[in-house]
C-alpha cells in the first residue's frame, strides 16, 4: 500500500512539474510567436485597436468587385445600455436600419450614379451592412444618449445614419479592383501625368471596366469574373503627350487592390523593347496605393530603400507595338497560393526594400572571423595557463581574471581613440581583431577544462617528440571540443546581435552589420510593425539554428567544464 501511494505522490509531482515547465515556456515563447504572426499580417492587421492576434485567412474570390463578408461582426449590446434598454432598442433600430437601406442605394463614395448593383448579392449586402451600421453607431453614440435611455438613443441614430455613414460602411464592405491615372518620370526628373482621355481598355480576357470617379479623380473599376480556363486578364494603357518613351525612367501606376491576394504583373513596351515586372506584387490590401516601376541604370545607391519594383528586359516589341504602352495582367491566386503569397509576402518586401543580403553577409564574415579568433587565441592562452609552468603565470592569471570587474563602458571611449588613430574607425576591424586577443571568461572555463585532461596523455605526446604547439594541436584543442562549442555560440551571438560597436565604428551604411542594418529599417520603415517583425524574424533565426545543431556540445561543454581531475 506504501508503495501505490509513494507512486501516486510522484506521478502527482511529475504531473505538476511538467505542467509549470510547459506553461513558463509557453509564456517566455509568446513573444517570440507573437512575432513570427505578426511577420504573417499585412500593413492593415497590424496596427488599430482592432489588429488580430493572428493572421487572417486569405480569401481567393471568382470575381471582383464583391461584398466582404469578414469585415464587420455580428451585432452586440451596445456598451453603457443595459439588457432591458437594449432588449427595446435593438429592434426598433435594425427596423430604422433596414428601411435606411432601403432607401438608399449602394455606390462606391464620391462615384456617379451608375453603380454594379447585378455583382452585388441583396441579402449578404443588407447583412454586412447592417452589421456595419450597428458598429459604427455604436462607436459613434454619446454618453450623454446612453444615459438617457433608448428613445434618446434612438433619436441620435435616426441622425447618424446618413449618407456619409452609409457610404463609409459600403467602402469597408465593397472590395474593388480599380486602375486609375499614371504618372512618368523622366531621367530629368520631369513628371508627366496621363490625361483625362487617356484609358484602360481590355486586351485579353473577359472582363469589363466601368469608368467611375472619386474627389473629382476619374478611375476605372475592373469587372471580372475567373474561370479555370482563362484565370487571367490583361489590360493596357497607352499614354498620349509630349514626351520621349527612351527618356522615361520611372512609371507610377495607381490602383487600388480588392484584398483577393490575385497576383499583378506589369509588361512595358518603350522604344522598341520589351520589359516585364519578375518580383512578385500582390492585391493585398484595400487602399489606394502606387505601384512604383524602374528601369535600373546602374546608378543607384545600394543601401538607399528600394520602393520600387525593377523592369527587366525581356526582348525586342512586335514590330506593330506602340512606341510606348503599358499592360497589367490580374491573375487569380488559388487558396495554397493565397497562403504562401500572404506568409512570403513581408519577407519578399523586406529583401526588396533594404539590401537585406548585403547585412546578412556583413554580419556572417564578422562574425566567422570573430569565432576563429576567439577559439585559437582563447585556447592557446588557457593551454599556456593550464599546461606550462612559467615564472608569474599565477599572477598573470589573477590579472586576467581582475579585467573582468572592469565595466565595458570605461573602455569604450579610450578604445575609439586607439582604433581611430591606427586608422580603423568606418571599418568593419574593430568589430573582430579585438577577438584575437581573446575573451578572460572564455580563457577560464578553457583552463578549467584542461586541468581535468591527464597528464599521461601530454607525457606520451611528448615522449613521441611533440613540442607544446604540437601538444596543444594534435592533443589539447581536439579534446576541448565541447568547450569550444560555448565559445563558439557565445561568441556568434555577441557578434551576431552586436549593435553598440557598428553604431560607434562604422559609418558606411555599404558596412552595417545585420543588426544596425534593422535599426536603420526600423527608423525608415515606421509603423509598418508586419515588415519589422519580418526583419526580426530572419535575425533571429540564426542563433536558434546554431543553439539547436549544437546544443549537444553546448550541454557537454557545461557540463565537463565543472569536473575535477
Amino acid at each position: 500500500m506504501r508503495r501505490v501511494g509513494l507512486k501516486k505522490l510522484l506521478s502527482v509531482e511529475m504531473f505538476v512539474l511538467y505542467t509549470v515547465l510547459v506553461t513558463g515556456a509557453l509564456v517566455f515563447s509568446f513573444p517570440f510567436i507573437w512575432m513570427v504572426a505578426a511577420s504573417f499580417k499585412t500593413t492593415s492587421e497590424v496596427g488599430g485597436i482592432d489588429a488580430p492576434l493572428w493572421p487572417s485567412v486569405p480569401a481567393p474570390q471568382p470575381a471582383t468587385p464583391y461584398i466582404d463578408t469578414r469585415t464587420f461582426d455580428p451585432p452586440e449590446r451596445f456598451f453603457g445600455i443595459s439588457e432591458s434598454d437594449w432588449s427595446r432598442v435593438h429592434p426598433e433600430l435594425q427596423s430604422l436600419i433596414a428601411n435606411r437601406l432601403e432607401a438608399w442605394s449602394p455606390h462606391s463614395p464620391g462615384g456617379d450614379a451608375r453603380h454594379d448593383e447585378d455583382t452585388i448579392t441583396h441579402d449578404t449586402y443588407i447583412r454586412e451592412m447592417a452589421e456595419g451600421l450597428f458598429r459604427l453607431i455604436n462607436e459613434r453614440l454619446s454618453d450623454q444618449a446612453r444615459a438617457q435611455g433608448p428613445d434618446a438613443i434612438l433619436a441620435e441614430a435616426r441622425n447618424l445614419i446618413g449618407d456619409g455613414m452609409l457610404e463609409a460602411v459600403f467602402d469597408r464592405i465593397y472590395r474593388r479592383f480599380c486602375l486609375g491615372a499614371i504618372r512618368m518620370r523622366s531621367i530629368d526628373y520631369t513628371t508627366h501625368t496621363t490625361s483625362v482621355g487617356d484609358r484602360w481598355s481590355l486586351l485579353e480576357g473577359d472582363a469589363e471596366l466601368l469608368s467611375r470617379h472619386s474627389q473629382d479623380k476619374p478611375y476605372q473599376l475592373v469587372a471580372v469574373q475567373f474561370n479555370d480556363n482563362q484565370p487571367s486578364v490583361t489590360f493596357r494603357i497607352i499614354p498620349t503627350g509630349d514626351y520621349d518613351p527612351a527618356e522615361i525612367d520611372r512609371l507610377m501606376i495607381s490602383l487600388r487592390p480588392d484584398e483577393t491576394w490575385a497576383r499583378v504583373g506589369f509588361e512595358v513596351v518603350r522604344a522598341g523593347r520589351r520589359y516585364r515586372t519578375t518580383e512578385v506584387i500582390n492585391c493585398s490590401d484595400g487602399r489606394w496605393r502606387e505601384v512604383h516601376l524602374r528601369w535600373l541604370n546602374g546608378t543607384e545607391d545600394p543601401v538607399q530603400r528600394r520602393t520600387y519594383f525593377v523592369l527587366h528586359d525581356v526582348g525586342p516589341a512586335p514590330g506593330d507595338s506602340e512606341p510606348f504602352s503599358v499592360d497589367l495582367t490580374l491573375t487569380r491566386s488559388s487558396r495554397i497560393g493565397a497562403w504562401y503569397d500572404k506568409m512570403m509576402h513581408q519577407y519578399r518586401a523586406v529583401f526588396r526594400e533594404i539590401p537585406f543580403s548585403r547585412y546578412i553577409m556583413t554580419s556572417l564574415l564578422v562574425s566567422i572571423l570573430s569565432i576563429v579568433l576567439m577559439v585559437f587565441s582563447c585556447t592557446l592562452v588557457a593551454y599556456a595557463f593550464a599546461r606550462l609552468s612559467w615564472p608569474g603565470r599565477d599572477l598573470c592569471f589573477v590579472v586576467m581574471l581582475a579585467t573582468m570587474m572592469i565595466p565595458p563602458q570605461v573602455t569604450m571611449i579610450p578604445s575609439f581613440l586607439i582604433f581611430k588613430s591606427i586608422g580603423w574607425y568606418d571599418t568593419l576591424l574593430p568589430l573582430w581583431a579585438p577577438a584575437a586577443f581573446g575573451a578572460p571568461f572564455f580563457i577560464f572555463l578553457l583552463r578549467q577544462f584542461l586541468k581535468t585532461i591527464p597528464r599521461d596523455l601530454e607525457d606520451a605526446a611528448r615522449i613521441d617528440g611533440c613540442g607544446f604547439l604540437r601538444v596543444y594541436w594534435h592533443v589539447m584543442f581536439p579534446l576541448v571540443t565541447p568547450t569550444i562549442a560555448i565559445i563558439a555560440v557565445y561568441t556568434f551571438i555577441a557578434s551576431w546581435n552586436n549593435f553598440m560597436g557598428p553604431l560607434i565604428y562604422v559609418n558606411d551604411e555599404r558596412l552595417f552589420p545585420l543588426a544596425l542594418g534593422l535599426f536603420k529599417f526600423n527608423l525608415r520603415a515606421g509603423p509598418d510593425a508586419g515588415l519589422v517583425m519580418a526583419a526580426s524574424f530572419i535575425m533571429t533565426l540564426p542563433v536558434i539554428l546554431l543553439f539547436f545543431f549544437v546544443q549537444r556540445y553546448f550541454i557537454q561543454g557545461v557540463t565537463l567544464t565543472g569536473m575535477k581531475g
